[in-house]
């Protein structure tokens, strides 16, 4: 019988409940943890509102779980080390130091970027740190991607060979019991991601007050920490201007009180500026709505547009009030969409697809 290759994944678990988090969550739960010998390394630098930023907390913690890693390496001696990429300079610095002693310690390692980052690094980057990110590719076993569009990304930094396409995946919450949140008749548009720029919120703000102002029968919901006092300003002038139509949960990151923003919705929007491929579209499709979402990222990999749902141009908040007016204005293609993307997300981004799709590569991986 073969012995089960060792695998140290060097990432994060919820709380906080967001993309990266919720993936290792899903990866935990799956297949791949019985084909392999799995052990977590929780480096839970996050901080919402302080993402960017380098504070004693953090350096505290950079400590601690650096300690751990090389006890750990020292310790089981893994074949491989999955090491999420961060999404910053100056995490990045964070993620060479890990995997660059991984390696000097005998370990491959292999990158698991959910985004485009190492291009904005590299491009955005001093020339110190492109001989970083260079050698940081270099030195990789492999990088894994979600999409086949974040594949030009690397072009002339890295093999295409040693680049393995796994898109996400969220939990199937369909048979789930959940209060559904009052609609008082009203048809609601949600908006569920971090309120802030990169993430197309002033667009989100935009298209509303066009919305609204032609159809009191719609409301729109906005769930998510907000990012600075300049988008709280604005979405307390929305709110006040709409009163009965905009609601602002906050930041739900209860998985069930999730679900039930989902499930209480009759449109999804997307309008981001910055993405790779965006996990609130899983939750969305497996609760049988409609979406549209900018053109970003693998985003058009995972919505057709016009089957399940509609692509806009990144800031076109035209487009977007268009698009919401068709939906609004037809129950029949809401409808549509919705059993589409159910059966879409079933199909492609289901946890029994995604830890048989990680299980693969790593099978690949290895040789």
């Amino acid at each position: 019988m073969n012995k089960k290759k060792r695998i140290l994944i060097c990432g994060i678990l919820p709380p906080p409940n967001f993309g990266h988090s919720m993936m290792y969550q899903m990866l935990m739960r799956s297949r791949f943890v019985e084909e392999f010998d799995v052990v977590f390394l929780n480096m839970n630098f996050w901080t919402y509102g302080k993402h960017k930023k380098i504070t004693i907390d953090k350096l505290l913690k950079l400590f601690k779980y650096y300690v751990q890693f090389v006890w750990r390496v020292l310790l089981r001696r893994p074949d491989f080390i999955l090491y999420n990429m961060s999404f910053y300079k100056m995490p990045f610095l964070k993620d060479v130091l890990f995997c660059f002693t991984g390696r000097l310690l005998g370990c491959r390692y292999v990158i698991h970027d959910m985004g485009k980052y190492v291009r904005e690094l590299y491009d955005t980057g001093s020339w110190m740190t492109k001989k970083m990110v260079r050698l940081y590719l270099r030195w990789a076993a492999a990088s894994i991607i979600q999409g086949e569009c974040v594949r030009v990304f690397y072009d002339g930094l890295m093999d295409q060979k040693k680049l393995w396409v796994v898109p996400g995946c969220v939990e199937d919450t369909q048979g789930w019991d959940v209060p559904v949140l009052e609609k008082n008749g009203k048809l609601n548009v949600l908006y569920f991601s971090f309120l802030s720029e990169d993430k197309g919120v002033y667009t989100a703000f935009s298209a509303a007050r066009k919305v609204l102002v032609k159809s009191p029968e719609v409301r729109f919901v906005f769930v998510g920490p907000v990012e600075s006092d300049r988008v709280r300003k604005e979405l307390d002038a929305l709110c006040e201007q709409f009163p009965d139509n905009t609601q602002y949960l906050g930041y739900v990151d209860d998985a069930g009180k999730r679900t039930a923003c989902f499930r209480s919705a009759d449109i999804f929007m997307f309008p981001t500026h910055r993405e790779c491929f965006g996990l609130v579209l899983l939750h969305a499709m497996a609760e049988r709505l409609p979406v549209i979402a900018s053109i970003e990222g693998a985003i058009p990999e995972v919505i057709r547009e016009g089957e399940n749902g509609f692509l806009i141009n990144k800031g076109d908040d035209e487009q977007l009030v268009e698009r919401i007016f068709r939906l609004v204005n037809s129950r029949s293609l809401r409808e549509t969409m919705g059993q589409v993307n159910r059966q879409r997300y079933l199909k492609a981004y289901s946890l029994r697809e995604y830890g048989r799709k990680m299980i693969e590569t790593f099978e690949g991986i290895a040789g």
